[in-house]
């Protein structure tokens, strides 16, 4: 699977289907949480005879609410919701407080996680 794909899978249900690559569509409802996600390393898994169809991604989720605690809250459920996740070996890298955004009116909380996804499957 893609980690595009496991992200979607593990977060959908929890919040409501509010889930999608950043940045999310001009018009996108943005009044209640909602995350997105976007790629920031991908490194291929090599052995001697090549590419093994497997790569490790450091992948950013992002997590916005018009409330900086419901932010903070809903940061802390995703990280629980990708650490028992079981389509793939899953670590947390850092997280950081992405402040208030004027144009959107919404908190953001920004969580960097290493997956491995397989791209033959």
């Amino acid at each position: 699977m893609l980690v595009s794909e496991i992200i979607y899978e593990v977060l959908k249900a929890p919040f409501n289907d509010r889930v999608g690559p950043h940045p999310l569509p001009e018009g996108f409802d943005n009044s209640a949480t909602y995350i997105t996600y976007q790629g920031i390393t991908n490194i291929p898994l090599n052995t001697v005879k090549g590419w093994t169809g497997h790569g490790r991604v450091r992948i950013q989720i992002n997590v916005y609410n018009h409330e900086k605690l419901q932010a903070e809250k809903d940061a802390e459920a995703v990280k629980w919701a990708m650490d028992q996740q079981k389509y793939s070996n899953c670590e947390i890298a850092e997280q950081r407080d992405g402040g208030f955004d004027e144009e959107t009116q919404v908190w953001g909380q920004e969580i960097d996680f290493y997956l491995w996804q397989n791209a033959c499957n």
